[in-house]
């Protein structure tokens, strides 16, 4: 009989064992759970604020590439350099004045200078007058703050002893900076 017994108290702990693994799991394991879906819960919320902040606050400002910017450059470019390289005579000082409200930085420093020192005398005292017109103009480099344009120009000069105007064609590539709402030239350099 004492087999039998030990077969019975064999089979009761078999019995125990299973239904022990089959049971739910104890309370511990589920907090285990709880943390786990936390933690992802809170990585995700980390990865979406990463996301916003790099997405509204440290990519560039797309809209400094719009065409209408790009086009502003341009056209205050080629506007400049008409107003840089025509004056007449008679009104050199005040044509003079007027682009060099276009221009800034050293190129500016030096325009200033230049104009002075040698074009409005020669203007002066020979009679030179010199009309400006554009004939092609183009983007070569954009930022928000800077760009650079090529700018094709016709020119046509009079002095006192040559009445008939000396046409020459001109090639310029123009940096142009931004200041505020303006562009103004910063640098100036035949092509």
């Amino acid at each position: 009989m004492k087999i039998q017994e030990l077969e019975a108290e064999t089979l009761d702990i078999d019995e125990s064992v299973s239904a022990a693994a089959d049971s739910p799991a104890p309370a511990r394991e589920g907090n285990r759970g709880k943390v786990v879906r936390a933690v992802c819960a809170v990585l995700a919320v980390a990865a979406v604020g990463a996301w916003a902040l790099l997405f509204f606050a440290v990519r560039p400002d797309d809209s400094a590439l719009a065409p209408d910017r790009q086009q502003a450059a341009v056209d205050a470019a080629a506007d400049a350099a008409v107003a840089i390289l025509t004056y007449k005579s008679d009104t050199v000082d005040a044509d003079l004045a007027a682009a060099d409200s276009l221009v800034t930085g050293t190129f500016g420093d030096y325009y200033r200078t230049f104009t002075r020192d040698v074009v409005a005398p020669a203007a002066k005292e020979k009679n030179i007058s010199t009309t400006a017109s554009v004939v092609g103009k183009a983007i070569s480099e954009f930022s928000a703050d800077r760009a650079v344009v090529v700018v094709f120009l016709n020119q046509a000069t009079t002095t006192a002893d040559v009445a008939q105007p000396a046409a020459t064609t001109t090639t310029i590539r123009i940096e142009v900076e931004r200041h505020g709402d303006a562009w103004l030239v910063s640098k100036f350099d035949p092509a």
